[in-house]
C-alpha cells in the first residue's frame, strides 16, 4: 500500500522544488556573466584610469583602443620617480604597458589586466594604470 502524502508535505515538497529551481537559474545566469560571476568588463562601464605621482591623469573606457605614451621626464623632479616614458594600449577590453624606458620591465612584462580591481604599476616612473568599475573608484595618488 501507497502512502499519500498530506497537503503539509506537498505544500514543503513544492517549495523546495521551487527553491532549486530558483538555484538552477541563479547559477546559470552567474556561469553567463562571466568569470566568477562579473560581467564581461566591456560592455560594463569600466573605466582604465591612468596616473602619476605627480598629477598625470587620465580615464579611458575599457571597451575603446586606444594607445598613449605617458612621459614622466618632467614630473621627475617632483615626484621622485626616473624620468621615463610608459606606452599604454587599450585594445579589445584589455589594458598594457607595451613598452618603457624603465630599469626593470616589471610593468611591460605583466599580463594584461581586463576586470575592475587589476593593477599594472611601474614604481620607477610612478605610474599606476588601473581599470575601475566607477572612475571615483580610482586610487588617488597625491
Amino acid at each position: 500500500m501507497g502512502k499519500t502524502l498530506k497537503t503539509g508535505d506537498r505544500i514543503l515538497l513544492a517549495i523546495l522544488a521551487a527553491t532549486v529551481i530558483m538555484c538552477a537559474l541563479a547559477f546559470g545566469a552567474r556561469s553567463l556573466g562571466g568569470q566568477d560571476g562579473q560581467q564581461p568588463q566591456g560592455d560594463s562601464g569600466a573605466m582604465v584610469v591612468c596616473q602619476t605621482k605627480s598629477g598625470f591623469y587620465r580615464a579611458d573606457p575599457l571597451s575603446s583602443n586606444a594607445e598613449y605614451t605617458v612621459d614622466t621626464t618632467a614630473d621627475a623632479i617632483k615626484s621622485g620617480a626616473e624620468d621615463g616614458k610608459n606606452t599604454i594600449r587599450i585594445k579589445n577590453g584589455e589594458v598594457a604597458v607595451i613598452s618603457s624606458n624603465c630599469s626593470n620591465q616589471v610593468c611591460v612584462n605583466h599580463d594584461p589586466i581586463s576586470q575592475a580591481g587589476e593593477q599594472i604599476v611601474c614604481l620607477p616612473h610612478g605610474l599606476v594604470v588601473e581599470i575601475v568599475q566607477d572612475e571615483d573608484m580610482a586610487s588617488k595618488l597625491v
